[in-house]
């Protein structure tokens, strides 16, 4: 038996995540697209560099969930599994979005002009009338039940996965083919090019049909790539051919986007045009060939361990489910000064960082309770930082 620890997966996921917070104070001051708070001058060169982050930060997300529900599916049964991910996932969404996602939409009110306590407000935010007609949503948290969701659909698939008969024979034979990560994508693109031009994101998890189609192939994509660890070495050996599709695709779509050459903005019949499914499958291309990047360069640079690491790792989940609210109500008194833009985004990176490191380590991580309302492991304080590494990289592969 060989035992492999895939510090990578974890250090992708820690990157994933302070991206993810890098991104929402950014929205703060992009141009042209609109957030809960947005300050009176925005960035146009703050836009581009959330343009790039928005093309993979989530789909690198949902590919290191699904590696690590593989992990996690070795060691449970499927009950079990299920029970834990049900604990782990939704009972912090349901708690935290009626106490960490109402106080985002009050401020978001307050700042178009409403005049109301926030216990006035609050009794809105409990006639359950979506956001932004109405006052009830999940917000940033729409990812978790997502997951979760996923996380139940992929139990059949990891469990055909397990068996050696001839369809997983046939994987492992395809998967050996470089040409082969190229036509799974090419399948993953499909799905979303044609029902994205019909079905608008949504983020409700019912009526999201495009978004499913685009997110679920990361989430196999991550089932597939560990059970055939191969493809990993892959993605190593040829890191920099996936870095250069990356930059090229990038490239290209940008300079469609700046000289107003998008299919919507070329044609009114733009859905009846060939250019757009084209278009559509580029930027899905795109979130490919970065997430391959990052998986290459991961593996070939971040698989060690390290003490901070192991702390990172335990903290991500707390931070995520904290990380927008606090930039929310910061972000609400910072734009209404006069200072520069550079100077209230330095201002909101650090305070909020902050604030959400300092409420894990005082409030969260120290307390049992609290631990569980946040989606983690209950464990004592000595075995924190030991204990952490274990729950998500640890996997025997039989040799």
């Amino acid at each position: 038996m060989k035992t492999t620890r895939y510090y990578y997966i974890d250090s992708l996921r820690v990157l994933a995540i302070l991206m993810m917070f890098v991104y929402h104070v950014f929205m703060v001051f992009v141009a042209e697209w609109g957030w809960h708070i947005k300050n009176s001058q925005t960035s146009n060169l703050l836009l581009e560099i959330n343009y790039w982050m928005a093309s993979f930060r989530m789909p690198l997300l949902f590919f290191v969930s699904g590696y690590i529900s593989y992990i996690l599916m070795k060691r449970l049964n499927w009950k079990v599994f299920t029970i834990q991910r049900f604990k782990r996932l939704i009972i912090p969404t349901i708690i935290w979005t009626f106490i960490l996602v109402a106080p985002q939409i009050y401020f978001e009110r307050k700042l178009e002009g409403i005049d109301q306590s926030y216990f006035e407000f609050y009794q809105s935010f409990l006639e359950f009338k979506w956001w932004p007609n109405g006052n009830f949503h999940w917000l940033h948290l729409w990812f978790i039940p997502y997951l979760f969701c996923y996380n139940i659909l992929s139990i059949p698939l990891f469990y055909a996965l397990q068996k050696n008969n001839k369809f997983t024979k046939t994987l492992s034979s395809f998967f050996r083919r470089p040409i082969s990560v190229f036509i799974f994508v090419f399948i993953a693109i499909l799905p979303y090019t044609f029902l994205s031009v019909h079905y608008e994101t949504t983020y409700d998890l019912i009526n999201d049909t495009a978004r499913h189609s685009f997110f679920i192939f990361f989430i196999i994509a991550g089932l597939l790539f560990l059970k055939f660890q191969h493809v990993m070495e892959l993605l190593q050996s040829k890191r920099h051919l996936f870095l250069s599709l990356a930059f090229l695709s990038i490239l290209l779509i940008n300079a469609l986007r700046w000289n107003g050459w998008e299919p919507f903005d070329v044609w009114e019949n733009w859905i009846e045009k060939p250019q757009t499914y084209f278009f559509i499958s580029l930027v899905n291309f795109n979130s490919w060939m970065w997430v391959f990047a990052s998986l290459g360069y991961g593996k070939r640079y971040l698989n060690k361990s390290s003490r901070i690491l192991n702390y990172m790792n335990t903290a991500v989940y707390p931070f995520y489910i904290l990380h927008q609210t606090v930039i929310v109500i910061i972000a609400y008194y910072v734009v209404g000064t006069k200072d520069e833009v550079s100077l209230k985004l330095l201002f909101l990176i650090i305070v909020c960082f902050s604030i959400i490191v300092t409420t894990y380590h005082l409030f969260i991580r120290p307390y049992n309770t609290m631990r569980f309302l946040f989606g983690m492991k209950k464990k004592s304080i000595k075995t924190d930082i030991k204990e952490s590494s274990k729950n998500y990289t640890v996997y025997k592969i039989t040799s």
